[in-house]
């Protein structure tokens, strides 16, 4: 047991250690399926992207919408009540991901 724990503490430090060296994210890790699903009707950030009704190809485009019709599309279509709550969650749910990356 005692040995199953100090591998599990050094994964964690390890894992530790590459989120420390990750510059960004990209909308597809924090966005991704599993989050999607639990959430909304949506499969992948482009699938979201897609029936919101506003081109998404670049970041300028997703910087051009308009926030408040943004707000509108998130609270009608997921189980948020705002945007910056929905960021919140998948960076936080992203994290726990990273962090726990085979940890048994």
């Amino acid at each position: 047991m005692a040995n199953n724990f100090g591998d599990s503490i050094d994964k964690i430090s390890r894992n530790l250690n590459k989120i420390a060296e990750k510059k960004s994210v990209t909308f597809g890790e924090l966005f991704n399926q599993e989050f999607l699903t639990a959430c909304s009707s949506f499969t992948s950030i482009e699938d979201m992207f897609d029936k919101s009704g506003f081109k998404v190809e670049t970041p300028e485009d997703f910087a051009a919408i308009p926030d408040d019709k943004w707000e509108d599309f998130i609270k009608a279509n997921t189980t948020y009540s705002s945007w910056e709550e929905m960021q919140s969650d998948a960076g936080s749910k992203y994290f726990q991901r990273m962090l726990d990356d085979g940890v048994s």
